[in-house]
């Protein structure tokens, strides 16, 4: 299956035969349970992951035990690029927030295709742009928006804005809750008031939940 989800991405098809044998080679697949630990902070950088399937949540833990979502990593997304770029301990926790299946790449081989590929570097350029925005929205989020944005805000992290409208998410209100640092009871309101806006076209129902990404998109950024 991980080769499958490596030959989508034109970074990996545009790979020499010797690149692309290598990350074969030395690539592995792991299966997680919604809790499980992947990474902790603290630990030595020493892979780059790739989501086959499911939800991980970056995070880290203040000392009075609160817990700050730094970003959520969906289906069809790479992380840990970061650290591994820096050659730093991690400095957050990666957990997941739901059954997932991850394609695991050694640091030695991600540092081989950063030296090698330039079409390699131009998508790494691409997510790490992509996700500043996303951590400087959360952050202005965090400090001047109300419940609403704040879970709004934190779906935009989940969704697929080059995807269709009408997108399921596979997270119940409590995980939702974990990225937002809000209550389970002030999600539950701000997802009502969403519906009522005609952004959700359902609640959480048989634990996914059905977002309109266009609107989504227009309601946290009505100035585009």
């Amino acid at each position: 299956m991980s080769v499958a989800f490596l030959e989508r991405w034109e970074w990996y098809r545009s790979l020499p035969a010797d690149l692309r044998s290598l990350v074969l080679e030395t690539m592995s697949e792991i299966s997680v349970e919604a809790g499980d630990y992947v990474a902790r902070a603290g630990e030595p950088s020493s892979h780059w992951y790739g989501l086959i399937s499911g939800y991980l949540q970056m995070y880290v833990v203040t000392s009075d035990g609160a817990e700050t979502t730094l970003y959520c990593l969906r289906e069809g997304e790479w992380g840990g690029e970061g650290s591994l770029l820096k050659q730093e301990r991690r400095r957050y926790d990666l957990r997941a927030l739901t059954a997932a299946r991850i394609c695991v790449v050694p640091g030695k081989t991600f540092d081989a295709l950063r030296q090698q590929s330039i079409g390699f570097n131009h998508f790494i350029c691409q997510i790490m742009n992509e996700r500043m925005g996303v951590f400087v929205s959360m952050l202005a989020a965090s400090r001047l928006s109300g419940p609403e944005m704040r879970v709004a805000r934190a779906l935009t992290m989940l969704v697929d804005h080059h995807g269709d409208d009408q997108q399921k998410l596979a997270l119940r209100q409590h995980e939702i809750a974990l990225i937002c640092g809000l209550s389970r009871q002030r999600v539950n309101q701000a997802l009502s008031q969403l519906k009522r806006l005609g952004i959700l076209s359902s609640e959480l129902s048989n634990s996914y939940l059905v977002v309109n990404a266009r609107k989504l998109g227009r309601y946290v950024r009505p100035q585009d």
